[in-house]
């Protein structure tokens, strides 16, 4: 073999050593962004929330669709055992809400019975609590005051659920002392 010939075969090693990193670097970063959307995608069907930079800032902490819904549908559980127990409304209150937010059969949905039945602990409460600030100022401003207006008002739909007497006094103290809470944790 010549020097032509033996260079000729360096250079095409060369070339096809490059190409293969390159073509696996391609390949790493499009099963990347396929892993990304397909997350994105399962928080979008597990959560309802539709804006994709929301949805992609939550991807980006490592939130997980299930660890959203449990996030998202804790406050509805924690009102709705503000005063030591959850009755019937109050209950039916929550899954009502928590059926726009949660797939019917998902672990998210067998956690909210779980959580209907025995309550939340005061350690998951504190847990949410410091936690979502960090969540909510993780996603954008608009996003942000979006889902915490509409958390505000779930929230509040449960604590009416049991109605009061004749409607009137429809949130007990407890509840609307847990519903301050959630707000000063969502910083409003």
């Amino acid at each position: 073999m010549s020097d032509a010939e033996a260079f000729h075969n360096r250079c095409r090693s060369l070339e096809n050593a490059f190409f293969s990193d390159l073509d696996q670097k391609l390949i790493r970063e499009l099963q990347e962004k396929l892993t990304v959307e397909e997350a994105v995608s399962k928080l979008r069907a597990e959560s309802g929330i539709q804006d994709e930079a929301t949805l992609k800032a939550l991807q980006g902490l490592g939130i997980t669709p299930e660890a959203l819904s449990a996030f998202r549908i804790l406050p509805l559980v924690a009102v709705a055992w503000a005063d030591g127990q959850a009755d019937p409304m109050e209950v039916t209150a929550v899954r009502m809400v928590a059926q726009k937010h949660l797939a019917a059969d998902s672990e998210a949905s067998k956690l909210l019975e779980r959580w209907l039945k025995e309550g939340p602990t005061q350690e998951m409460i504190s847990t949410w609590e410091s936690c979502a600030g960090a969540v909510f100022s993780s996603i954008g401003s608009k996003q942000s005051q979006d889902l915490k207006a509409q958390l505000i008002e779930e929230v509040n739909d449960v604590a009416k659920a049991s109605g009061g007497v004749f409607g009137f006094a429809a949130t007990a103290k407890s509840e609307s002392d847990t519903i301050a809470r959630i707000k000063r944790s969502l910083g409003l």
